[in-house]
């Protein structure tokens, strides 16, 4: 599931208060916005693996 950063805002939420700023899935983020308990401020970018060089094998 993609990640949706978002800032609480007159609730608690996930253990975070007031002007914290969470990471959570997007869905939950949605249904938070619509009830007024969230901002959302953007997605989370999945880290992408980086590439390995092959090992040389002295031998």
């Amino acid at each position: 599931m993609a990640k949706t950063k978002v800032e609480v805002l007159n609730a608690i939420v996930d253990g975070a208060r007031r002007g914290e700023t969470i990471t959570i899935d997007s869905r939950s983020a949605a249904h938070l916005e619509r009830i007024g308990y969230v901002k959302i401020l953007g997605e989370v970018k999945a880290k992408e693996p980086k590439e390995e060089k092959p090992k040389n094998k002295k031998g």
